[in-house]
């Protein structure tokens, strides 16, 4: 479909006028622009894979099966997932790492993959979302030209309901597994592990290692190969058994090992950087389809043609939460839904007289928010491939991802913490 969608648009762009080296100059650009997301992916491929045969996430999951209980699973993952994402900044490290043994975990307890996806999907975008270290962050306010404290002061009103709504939410649905039915299921998966690996706590170092260097704003990039790093190094002194070849193998093609019981192997054969070639390639083609279509003005005669109709404070809102679901449709970029509806309605927010909080706001509810709801986004593909999961299947059990633009919206409608721009001019 992205093939389809991507010589359709080349076509309206040559019927626009667009010379042929043009259009090709937009789509080498917009293979520049995804170079970042891809070594992301791969250090993410790196990590799982060398993560696994370093018997670190096993250590994760055999401590996870022992110390969670599956009543208060959700909630309890939701919040670590929260605090790590903020201090971190970083929902694709979250997901990559966190994630894989939360779905391990909880697999091991007999609850659903799409279900913890979702649960590791909403926290990983709270942090995102609120911490000053994301881009998001940094890159809302700045469209705004609003500062990033303001901005984020603001952010508390339409996200503290919606944390929690959905820590209440995360509560109810972990008491449908308050039960010991899959005991028996969960004694198997922790006795494999035991016998196939050497499980120890200093293992969980190498995390709270990671974790330190994104913490410490060292390149994200740089920190997660760091981690793959120690943990090869760490492999060969607690998992000396598998050998070289199939520790260093990880870094390419992940864990390869059979341990014969199905339910283990699913969980931990995964990672590498060749487990990530599909993933990449759909990033190549996301930011290449998202380049011509700025580059044609596709989105911003959309967005203008909105734009007209605005002519109250909720509908200008209301547009604006739209138009960042509809540019991330088009787009499939976080970056772009937050960007081009910030600057296209910034000056209509100043002739309502509404703050320019409320903009940087709703562009991270609806812009940072939609990009792991729509499967054709890069952070849907990131989130759905690392985590084995769909974005549709997951996508009922994100319940912070859905909340936050509704509850913006009702905001609107209601009036209630919609700021003034001469008040703002008052402080």
């Amino acid at each position: 479909m992205f093939v389809i969608a991507l010589f359709f648009i080349v076509l309206l762009a040559r019927f626009n006028g667009f010379t042929l080296v043009e259009i090709q100059d937009y789509l080498i650009q917009g293979t520049k622009n995804s170079v970042f997301i891809i070594l992301i992916l791969m250090s993410v491929g790196m990590i799982i894979g060398t993560w696994v045969v370093s018997g670190i996430v096993p250590a994760i999951i055999y401590y996870g099966l022992h110390i969670l209980s599956p009543s208060y699973f959700f909630i309890t993952g939701f919040i670590i997932c929260c605090i790590v994402t903020y201090f971190t900044g970083s929902s694709y490290a979250t997901i990559g790492t966190l994630g894989i043994a939360f779905i391990g975990i909880g697999i091991g307890m007999g609850i659903q993959a799409p279900m913890i996806a979702g649960m590791v999907i909403s926290g990983a975008i709270f942090g995102d979302k609120m911490t000053p270290f994301s881009d998001t962050t940094n890159l809302a306010s700045g469209v705004a030209e609003v500062n990033i404290f303001k901005h984020i002061h603001s952010m508390l009103y339409t996200t503290l309901p919606a944390v929690f709504i959905s820590c209440i939410l995360y509560w109810l649905l972990g008491l449908r597994y308050g039960s010991d039915d899959n005991s028996g299921k969960t004694e198997l998966m922790t006795e494999t592990l035991m016998e196939h690996f050497t499980i120890h706590p200093v293992l969980l170092l190498v995390p709270l290692f990671t974790i330190f260097l994104i913490i410490k704003k060292l390149p994200p990039v740089i920190a997660l190969n760091m981690g793959s790093l120690a943990a090869v190094l760490t492999a060969f002194i607690f998992q000396p058994s598998f050998g070289a070849g199939v520790i260093l193998n990880s870094f390419m093609d992940g864990f390869v090992y059979q341990t014969g019981v199905e339910d283990v192997d699913k969980l931990l054969q995964r990672g590498g950087i060749s487990g990530m070639f599909t993933v990449t390639t759909l990033v190549i083609l996301v930011f290449s389809l998202s380049e011509i279509l700025q580059r044609a003005s596709v989105i911003s005669v959309i967005l203008g043609k909105m734009g007209s109709f605005v002519d109250t404070q909720a509908k200008l809102i209301l547009t604006t939460i739209f138009s960042c679901f509809l540019t991330n449709m088009l787009s499939a970029s976080q970056y772009v839904a937050i960007m081009i509806p910030g600057e296209m309605f910034r000056s209509a927010y100043e002739g309502l007289n509404i703050s320019k909080r409320v903009l940087s706001r709703t562009l991270e509810d609806a812009g940072t928010i939609t990009t792991f709801v729509i499967p054709w986004s890069s952070g849907a593909i990131f989130a759905s491939g690392v985590l084995g999961v769909s974005t549709l299947a997951y996508l009922p059990y994100a319940f912070f991802a859905l909340l936050s633009p509704l509850v913006a919206a009702i905001y609107a409608l209601t009036w209630f913490a919609i700021f003034k721009e001469d008040e703002e001019d008052e402080e």
